[in-house]
């Protein structure tokens, strides 16, 4: 490329000793002046311009297809017809012509200089344009058609850049009055810059945009900057519409941070420990659970493997108490954080319930009476093991099954007696079997069984009788 801090070199081409003279003399010592009569390859590698002191069809092709400037000095005008040659190509030799010569070129190697920082500096524009993550559409302001677009608009609107160069911005809007009047800024709008466009398969894509105004040429355009949102959006409102699923579940419900920090939990979470939801958020979780180091450990390898973790914590309230939490721990990533959400329930009275249950069941299973706990609809609910050997049958294989259901058919026969005197009160004796004289037969007590004066079931205990 031609320096401005160095003369610019310039190969003269002609065909005698007399030609040279004349074209070496018209220029000054601004310019590093070589004449030659055959022109080779690597003249047009190192010079910045070539002058020719004639023209010919091989010549005025060759330098077409190459890259440096270049003059023909023609002397008629029936050579510019014979050759096409366009201004720019050639100086028409004239009185005094040799004397605005040098001026003439180092014109037009400025020129070209201009043109070969413009081509970089726009190709550099261009590249950066079609890196970059957004969408750019160059928009005429007085009508609103796009005479420009880069590729990853076209790539978000499903657009080649022929097609999409046709068009107008109304054309890709789906809230036609109101984005187009805010894009073209045409009215004042106090808006969330948040728009929706339309996809050439008729799909929808949310984008956030930006614009700003300018002057090209002789015309008022607008840039359209635009990021399409879509998933962002759409998470959001998946985000936003569980949050508010959870702010009325009766469930706990908490999110922490990388730092373990609380940054969300619902009121049932609040209300459950004792605190309002201000006093919790901020908080580190640990400071709400009793657990040892080993345990949280544990936790957390689990969460860092699979994503996920499924166990019980203990939970302290605002006074003191404690109650078991049976959790469920998940990743969830929202834009470029990443959160640990913690989704439980107290099981407190469940497992005093279970223990109890067990109790009972221990303290049943250490008699040789038979029990037999049926519901209101005479499912089968519980046994023990003495019941389990007498009906030679096992509960895992019985419970919830009703009179017509069971797979032993003794137990069978008891169910179906024990359903048809349902309506028979508590203290009630049953005898079973009534009828055989083969072993001797087992009389059942029974028992209904009341929860805050509401029916649950019913309780048989049976002795055999000699």
């Amino acid at each position: 490329m031609f320096d401005f801090y160095s003369k610019p070199r310039i190969i003269l081409v002609g065909r005698s000793q007399k030609d040279a003279r004349r074209l070496i003399e018209a220029f000054d010592d601004r310019f590093d002046v070589r004449y030659v009569e055959e022109v080779s390859d690597e003249f047009g590698r190192f010079s910045d311009a070539m002058i020719f002191d004639y023209v010919g069809e091989d010549i005025i092709n060759n330098l077409r297809a190459g890259t440096i400037p270049y003059l023909c000095l023609v002397g008629s005008e029936k050579s510019i017809e014979k050759f096409s040659l366009v201004p720019g190509e050639y100086l028409l030799k004239g009185p005094g012509y040799l004397h605005y010569l040098p001026e003439i070129v180092y014109s037009m190697l400025e020129k070209h200089r201009l043109q070969k920082t413009l081509d970089f500096e726009r190709e550099k524009y261009m590249g950066l344009v079609n890196s970059m993550g957004c969408g750019m559409l160059i928009l005429r302001k007085r009508d609103g058609n796009v005479i420009f677009c880069n590729k990853v608009a076209q790539s978000l609107l499903g657009y080649s850049e022929e097609e999409i160069e046709k068009m107008s911005i109304q054309d890709l809007l789906y809230d036609e009055p109101f984005a187009l009047q805010t894009i073209l800024g045409r009215e004042n709008f106090d808006t969330d810059r948040e728009i929706v466009m339309l996809t050439k398969a008729g799909g929808k894509i949310y984008v956030i945009f930006n614009t700003s105004e300018m002057l090209y040429g002789a015309e008022r355009v607008v840039q359209l900057t635009f990021m399409d949102v879509s998933k962002q959006k759409r998470d959001r409102e998946e985000l936003i519409f569980q949050w508010r699923f959870l702010d009325n579940a009766e469930e706990i419900a908490i999110a922490v941070d990388e730092k373990g920090r609380i940054v969300y939990l619902n009121r049932f979470a609040a209300e459950i420990h004792g605190y309002d939801l201000e006093e919790m958020i901020g908080d580190s979780l640990t400071s709400y659970l009793v657990q040892d180091e080993v345990e949280a450990k544990s936790m957390q390898f689990s969460i860092m493997k699979s994503g996920k973790w499924k166990g019980r914590h203990l939970h302290k309230r605002k006074d003191g108490s404690v109650f078991t939490v049976e959790e469920k721990r998940s990743m969830l990533r929202v834009d470029e954080n990443v959160y640990e959400l913690v989704i439980g329930i107290d099981v407190t009275e469940s497992i005093e319930l279970q223990k109890r249950a067990n109790l009972h069941s221990l303290l049943l299973n250490g008699t040789g009476d038979l029990a037999v706990a049926t519901d209101m609809e005479n499912r089968l609910i519980y046994m023990n093991e003495a019941a389990e050997e007498y009906f030679n049958t096992k509960l895992e294989e019985e419970q919830g099954r009703g009179p017509n259901e069971t797979n032993s058919k003794t137990l069978r026969a008891f169910l179906e007696i024990a359903a048809s005197r349902s309506s028979e009160s508590s203290g009630k004796r049953i005898r079973f079997p009534d009828n055989s004289n083969s072993e001797p037969p087992v009389e059942f007590t029974k028992k209904i069984v009341r929860d805050s004066g509401r029916e649950v079931g019913t309780i048989f205990l049976g002795r055999q009788t000699d």
